[in-house]
């Protein structure tokens, strides 16, 4: 599913990707995360600041082709900033990167760690990317089948949310008075901005389908609701939507943040007793999806929005 990578900032350094046109795989890797992952930068904003002042000193037309896909993945948001580690210092060696990215990797693991050195067995040597197909081990790998257990979730979507800003869960039944959306929910909540123990409060935005007979659970929504804020600390919000004559059914499941989306054809509850087909969706199709939950251009009638302090009702 989807893939965090590490890279040292080193990798770029223009002899390096000059020497046996090396800068052709890194292109490559880049453009299959484009698709499938991100790069967790370190230090924050430094290691970007240290990759850019290496790419911009690479012949022009190397440089260009560079630096179109850092522009893809940035509009992406596939490369996000780990806060800096201050109890680790670091310079311009490469081994003082990899210091920060072991670390990193102890607390729980990266898919890759790419380095010019191998250093250990997790570390994929820049010079090795020429003896692999880049675009099958770091690009999409079709669709991923299991059973919808905590654990399974928990392992499908702690990478997929970790860094992400923000979370938006599509699915028409996502009813918070049942217990098996109530633990999905957690997990993700859990998993949404963990950012390798360094927690950060979010935003959540659930959309599911509203049905009249749901109307005297809402306040126990409600009430989920402030309990899962005093337990994650973030704002999370339910919008139930009706369907407009002659309109769309609600009917597909996604979970979205503003760096992909996921597809679970069997809907986003834990059940110990169902598979789910779980896939990447094509990030250039997301703009066709969340418009579609906004009421000034949605198929739907919004009827209720529920958080954790209130409840709106609307005809």
């Amino acid at each position: 599913m989807f893939k965090e990578i590490c890279i040292t900032p080193q990798v770029f350094d223009a002899a390096r990707l000059q020497e046996e046109a090396r800068w052709k795989d890194i292109k490559i890797l880049l453009d299959s995360l484009a698709q499938s992952g991100y790069i967790v930068g370190l230090n924050n904003k430094e290691w970007a600041k240290r990759v850019m002042t290496r790419v911009n000193t690479l012949p022009a037309s190397i440089r260009e082709r560079l630096l179109g896909t850092i522009a893809i993945l940035r509009d992406r948001d596939r490369i996000v900033g780990h806060p800096k580690l201050t109890t680790i210092s670091y310079g311009e060696n490469e081994s003082d990167w990899f210091s920060i990215a072991l670390t990193l990797h102890q607390l729980r693991p990266f898919y890759k760690i790419i380095a010019n050195d191998t250093y250990q067995p997790d570390v994929m040597a820049l010079s090795q990317l020429d003896s692999i197909n880049i675009s099958e081990v770091f690009g999409l790998t079709g669709s991923h089948h299991c059973i919808k257990s905590q654990e399974n979730l928990h392992e499908i979507l702690l990478p997929f949310l970790s860094y992400a800003k923000k979370l938006t869960i599509i699915d028409p039944y996502f009813y918070l008075e049942l217990p098996r959306y109530q633990t999905s929910l957690r997990v993700m909540a859990n998993n949404f901005r963990e950012r390798r123990g360094l927690r950060e409060g979010g935003r959540i935005i659930i959309h599911c389908k509203w049905e009249e007979k749901k109307s005297h659970l809402v306040s126990r929504w409600q009430q989920f609701l402030n309990k899962m804020g005093y337990e994650t600390a973030h704002q999370i919000e339910l919008y139930a939507w009706e369907r407009k004559e002659d309109e769309l059914k609600l009917h597909e499941r996604y979970i979205i943040t503003n760096q992909g989306g996921l597809v679970s054809g069997a809907g986003t509850d834990k059940d110990d007793f169902q598979q789910s087909e779980w896939s990447i969706k094509d990030y250039r199709e997301l703009g066709d999806i969340l418009p579609q939950y906004r009421s000034n251009s949605s198929p739907f009638q919004l009827r209720v929005r529920v958080d954790a302090e209130s409840v709106e009702m609307f005809n």
